[in-house]
């Protein structure tokens, strides 16, 4: 599994990857939990966010669902 497709949260392929205001993608769920948890900082860096707006990845959502159906992964 490519290093990029896993959550650095819950250390699974992610199923839709989003950006955090530091530039960091993480599976929407994951992150969502995170920030509902009361957390403001981003997990991999601790920086404080300045807004808590959650953009999709749809390059790399398209690159997991790509490798995945290569590679017979569900």
């Amino acid at each position: 599994i490519p290093t990029s497709f896993v959550c650095p949260v819950s250390m699974e392929i992610m199923v839709d990857p989003v950006i955090l205001a530091t530039g960091h993608t993480y599976d929407r769920h994951s992150i969502e939990r995170w920030l509902a948890q009361g957390h403001k900082t981003c997990p991999v860096t601790g920086m404080r966010l300045r807004h808590l707006e959650l953009t999709p990845n749809f390059a790399l959502r398209s690159a997991i669902v790509d490798w995945a159906q290569q590679n017979s992964v569900k």
